[in-house]
């Protein structure tokens, strides 16, 4: 999930979360990704309300692919989500797992059979919604295609009462010329520049999500678990790694020549996502979080209960 889907023309859907309960939930959203599984206990997941399961991915005729997603890790997100009392969710596409959305959406035959195989995957593993993240539309023929595809998943979706959310880069253009009706929109503020995740980038993202009519109370913040070099974005490293590597301080966000958020501006963003009255905070990813009293996600829970 490095970069994602391109979307505007947001209209505040008509969702089962009455406004006394959207004001009253401040979500802790976490992606865990297939090759993460083994490592997390319920200790890991502890402090979510959405566990997020990724991914799984279309094909081009309209097959949804969950290969990569065992009954076994099926079954052991399941109980970590119960461990947390979190609602589970299902990302669908992510980086290099996208591939399949031109074909499938610009079909209207492929487009019925993946809503109806997405929403009995869903039925048969008790998600509770979606979240696309196809990374990422390139013409304005894949923009209406995705369009015509996030309007159907919710016609089925909403009888159901499951959600429909999207992953955004708030540094991608925005098409002016959709109505999209979606329950949740999750701001990817990181990967961007140098020093990629700053406070003053989340500042900069949240603003330009308010000029394009986004509604806070509709948008998750996005924290970034993981570090980037500086000088070469192309290296990546966990929390863990640099937690246990470097030592860094709680206010120290630079470490050995990688850029990364500290417990201290971790807390400052989740105070800004309070502050704008935003639906909560989204992680990429828990897999990467230290253990212990270390742990990122320990600090977002508890500041977001302050």
């Amino acid at each position: 999930m490095r970069t994602t889907a391109i979307i505007c023309g947001f209209v505040l859907a008509v969702s089962f979360l009455t406004a006394k309960e959207r004001k009253r939930s401040f979500r802790i959203a976490g992606y865990l990704p297939e090759y993460r599984v083994g490592g997390i206990t319920p200790e890991c997941v502890k402090g979510l309300t959405d566990l997020i399961v990724f991914s799984v991915s279309p094909e081009a005729d309209g097959a949804l692919d969950t290969s990569v997603w065992s009954k076994r890790k099926l079954e052991k997100a399941k109980k970590l989500a119960g461990s947390a009392n979190a609602r589970l969710l299902v990302a669908v596409g992510g980086w290099g797992r996208s591939g399949g959305f031109p074909a499938m959406t610009e079909n209207s035959k492929a487009r019925e059979r993946f809503v109806r195989e997405l929403d009995a995957f869903c039925q048969a593993n008790g998600f509770g919604g979606v979240v696309y993240d196809w990374e990422f539309p390139r013409t304005d023929k894949e923009e209406t295609s995705f369009h015509h595809l996030l309007r159907e998943t919710r016609h089925l979706f909403l009888p159901r009462r499951r959600t429909v959310e999207i992953a955004v880069n708030s540094e991608k253009p925005f098409p002016r010329d959709w109505t999209v009706k979606v329950d949740a929109v999750h701001v990817m503020s990181y990967d961007n520049g140098p020093r990629h995740a700053t406070y003053e980038q989340a500042v900069a993202d949240l603003n330009n999500m308010a000029r394009l009519g986004v509604p806070a109370e509709m948008q998750l913040l996005g924290l970034p678990f993981y570090g980037r070099q500086i000088t070469n974005r192309e290296k990546a490293i966990t929390y863990a790694e640099i937690k246990e590597r470097f030592k860094p301080k709680r206010e120290q966000d630079e470490a050995g020549g990688y850029y990364f958020n500290g417990p201290g501006t971790l807390a400052k963003k989740v105070k800004l996502a309070k502050a704008r009255g935003l639906a909560g905070v989204m992680i990429w990813e828990i897999g990467q979080d230290a253990k212990g009293t270390g742990s990122l996600l320990k600090q977002v829970a508890l500041t977001a209960r302050e």
